[in-house]
C-alpha cells in the first residue's frame, strides 16, 4: 500500500489536536483543583475565625451564668498588671473567687508567648496565682467592666476580632 501525503498530514493534525485537547483537559483540571483548594482553605479559615469568635464569648458568658448567684467584681492587679473578673461564692460559709482573665502562657509548648483567656478557681485562703489557672482560649485582650447589674466584656480574638458582650445579672449580684 502507498500512502498519500494529504492522509498522512491529516493523521498528523489529528493527532497532534488529540495532544492539545488533551494538554487543555490536564492544565484546566489542574488549575479547577487549585482554586477549589484555596476556596477549602478560606472556608476552613473563616470557619475557625466564627468558631473562636464564638467559643470566647461562650466561655465568659457560661462561667458568669453559672456562677451569678455569687457577687460579680472586677479586680484590678499591678503584678502581673492584668484585670479580673471576679464571681465571689459562699459555699458552707467558705469564699471561694472564680476569677477570668487574660495573660500570657508562661510555659508554651512552642516557645512563641500568647495571651490566653484564664480560668482560676480558688478559694478564700489561697493567694491568687495567674500561672495556677486554666487557659480557656486565645485571646488578645479582656476587659471586663460593670455598670450597674449589668457586665460589659470588650474582647479580642488572637486574629483581631472584636467583640462586646453585654450581660444582665440575673440575680442583681454585681457588686455595687
Amino acid at each position: 500500500m502507498s500512502r498519500t501525503p494529504g492522509n498522512h498530514t491529516s493523521r498528523t493534525i489529528q493527532s497532534v489536536f488529540v495532544l492539545l485537547l488533551l494538554s487543555l483537559f490536564a492544565c484546566l483540571s489542574t488549575l479547577l483543583v487549585t482554586i477549589g483548594a484555596q476556596i477549602y482553605r478560606n472556608t476552613v479559615e473563616t470557619g475557625e475565625e466564627n468558631s473562636n469568635s464564638r467559643i470566647m464569648t461562650a466561655v465568659v458568658r457560661s462561667a458568669v451564668w453559672a456562677e451569678d448567684g455569687g457577687e460579680v467584681r472586677i479586680e484590678r492587679f499591678t503584678e502581673p498588671e492584668m484585670t479580673a473578673l471576679t464571681i465571689v461564692s459562699e459555699y458552707d460559709g467558705e469564699k471561694y473567687y472564680k476569677r477570668l482573665y487574660c495573660a500570657v502562657d508562661p510555659d508554651p509548648l512552642d516557645g512563641e508567648p500568647r495571651s490566653y483567656l484564664w480560668e482560676n478557681y480558688s478559694s478564700e485562703e489561697t493567694a491568687f496565682q495567674p500561672d495556677y489557672g486554666e487557659s480557656l482560649c486565645e485571646l488578645n485582650r479582656f476587659e471586663p467592666s460593670l455598670e450597674g447589674n449589668v457586665l460589659r466584656v470588650d474582647l479580642e480574638s488572637a486574629n483581631g476580632t472584636k467583640s462586646t458582650i453585654r450581660i444582665a445579672m440575673r440575680t442583681g449580684g454585681a457588686a455595687k
